[in-house]
């Protein structure tokens, strides 16, 4: 399990930015994403600092025309 901690979150939707949030990831899925204190982070959970940062969604595009 992965956790991104305290970053401002982008979800690439047009919403407002979240700010302090948490995204959990398990395997090659995102399990959880919220704020602070609404996603309850595992013990065992490898955890990325990501404060002061912004999390965006990636692409990955692997088939593309130059």
């Amino acid at each position: 399990m992965l956790a991104i901690v305290g970053g401002r979150i982008i979800d690439g939707t047009g919403r407002q930015p979240m700010e302090d949030g948490v995204i959990l990831v398990e395997g090659d899925r995102i399990k959880a994403v919220g704020r602070r204190g609404e996603v309850e982070i595992p013990e065992d959970a490898e955890v990325i600092d990501a404060s002061g940062k912004t999390v965006l969604p990636g692409l990955i595009d692997a088939h593309c025309h130059f």
